[in-house]
């Protein structure tokens, strides 16, 4: 289920910051409403669905108080959340008559303001039904408890948490299963996995299924029943949707504390997958756990990263990298932990020019890397390194890979214009048939089939987050006419963009058929 949540707050930078770069899909929440004071939100809320309100206590027509005390006697069903200044802290706990959820002093922190809605989310599903949580929300909190618990380092309150909804973690395997290639879209993925799965309990990690397989007790290697599920699962993918699965499973692990680090371990063993003829890879396999020691979410951002330079991405491996040291500065991650990654994104780079039969980076860019004295030094030699690795790459096959990348690139950059073979070639100044036999030699697949796939992957992001009619996307994804589009997408998709929109973003859908 979705989460809609207004702020309120009658500083526009506070609002925008919280409306647009708080990561709030990770919470399985969207905002839907910004305004400047407690009179537009209760005009807003008349006319609007919402779940959680965020708002700012001290603000011209109606304050935070009046608001979370229209909310309390017309819309009990809808919690609040008050961000106060210091000096106003007592003044705005006040409202804790009005069942206000929590209070959070200002400058709003990333960690309690989600913290705070988590607790929201919680109420709004147990007192949806106090007797009685429906199975699908017990779900939604089983996967939100396993998420933090694979994103932030142990607390002890994670394990009365595990007891409250039925799930023990005494001894147990996590597997990481991965469609190839990488793909957003895991859903029928997931669906096979629930289907199939015995004595297991899977939720999404980024565009992973994580797998915990529990058992009764730990008899000194993997049980064959768990290898021959994973085996099942891949053979029952591949034959209903023609996609390969890639399976990472961990060490066997006892206790809650180990769980992030299974995690990880799992989603290690799968970036080996990359480079061997199997679909399943034991962690036991490839490294001993004493040797690697990155979270869950540092190893997802490395494994993207080698994805992503093997696809020709090279935009999108640079935006990884920007992010890890974007995660660096703001976590103020210790030297040693900083250098430790940064050492493994040079022997990726290593690996994929290798690969490539490429000259690989000098042993100097990892001596720099060990005595890089701050941050800012470190960052500058990884850009470098990755440079390197992008011109290698790129040279080791010459003008046919600049080809490719200028192709992809230029198709990513105009889906709603005409996209031909004969418009592209024009635009790269070379002939139409070179392009042809370039792009099918080197991608596996037609231009014209890679076109398509594009557009109908943008196609289904507008139908997940936008209020946008069908034939709105249809012309921002290229097809003037809305009944093709209709046709193109349910080949690719199965579903017509009308039932893919009611399937997954039920919420937009009435949305649509209410205009």
């Amino acid at each position: 289920m979705i989460f809609k949540i207004l702020v309120v707050d009658d500083e526009a930078t506070m609002r925008k910051g919280i409306t647009n770069f708080m990561n709030w899909d990770s919470l399985d929440c969207q905002v839907v409403g910004a305004v400047e004071n407690g009179l537009a939100a209760m005009d807003f809320l008349k006319n609007s669905d919402v779940n959680i309100v965020l708002t700012d206590i001290k603000m011209p027509g109606a304050d935070g108080l009046e608001l979370a005390r229209f909310i309390h006697d017309e819309y009990p069903q809808i919690k609040v959340i008050i961000l106060t200044g210091y000096a106003d802290f007592e003044y705005a706990k006040t409202a804790i008559k009005y069942d206000v959820v929590s209070f959070i002093v200002k400058p709003t922190n990333k960690r309690d303001l989600f913290d705070a809605v988590k607790k929201a989310q919680e109420q709004i599903i147990i007192s949806r039904n106090r007797s009685s949580i429906a199975k699908e929300e017990i779900a939604f909190l089983r996967d939100q408890l396993l998420l933090e618990m694979t994103t932030m380092p142990y607390v002890p309150s994670f394990v009365k948490r595990l007891s409250k909804l039925n799930l023990s973690l005494n001894d147990y395997y996590v597997a990481a299963f991965q469609l190839v290639p990488l793909e957003n879209d895991i859903t029928a993925l997931k669906k096979i996995i629930i289907d199939e799965k015995k004595n297991a309990y899977c939720y999404r990690y980024n565009n992973l299924i994580i797998t915990i397989y529990f058992l009764e007790k730990f008899e000194g290697q993997i049980p064959e029943h768990i290898l021959q599920n994973c085996q099942e699962i891949s053979t029952i993918t591949e034959m209903l949707d023609s996609k390969h699965v890639a399976i990472g499973i961990s060490h066997c692990h006892r206790g809650a504390a180990d769980f992030r680090s299974a995690v990880a371990e799992s989603i290690h063993a799968l970036t080996q997958n990359f480079y061997s003829e199997k679909n399943i890879f034991l962690f036991s396999d490839c490294v001993e756990s004493s040797e690697y020691d990155l979270t869950a979410e540092n190893t997802f951002d490395l494994f993207e990263f080698e994805n992503h330079l093997f696809n020709r991405l090279f935009e999108d491996a640079e935006q990884v990298l920007k992010n890890i040291f974007s995660k660096f500065k703001s976590n103020f991650v210790s030297s040693i932990e900083t250098k430790n990654i940064c050492f493994q994104i040079y022997y990726i780079c290593y690996r994929v020019l290798k690969k490539r039969e490429a000259i690989p980076p000098s042993s100097e860019l990892l001596a720099r890397i060990h005595s890089a004295p701050d941050i800012f030094i470190l960052e500058n030699t990884v850009n470098e390194l990755f440079q390197y690795t992008k011109n290698q790459f790129n040279g080791s096959n010459g003008t046919q890979n600049r080809i490719i990348e200028n192709t992809i690139k230029f198709i990513h950059q105009n889906l709603a214009t005409a996209l031909s073979l004969e418009v592209i070639a024009e635009h790269l100044h070379i002939s139409a048939s070179h392009l042809s036999r370039t792009f099918k030699k080197y991608c596996d697949e037609s231009l014209t089939e890679y076109v398509n796939k594009t557009r109908i992957e943008k196609a289904k992001e507008y139908l997940k987050d936008s209020n946008m009619l069908t034939y709105e996307i249809a012309n921002q994804v290229g097809y003037n006419d809305a009944t093709y589009f209709s046709s193109i997408f349910k080949k690719y998709t199965g579903f017509s963009p009308s039932e893919y929109r009611q399937k997954y973003a039920p919420h937009q859908h009435f949305s649509e058929q209410n205009k």
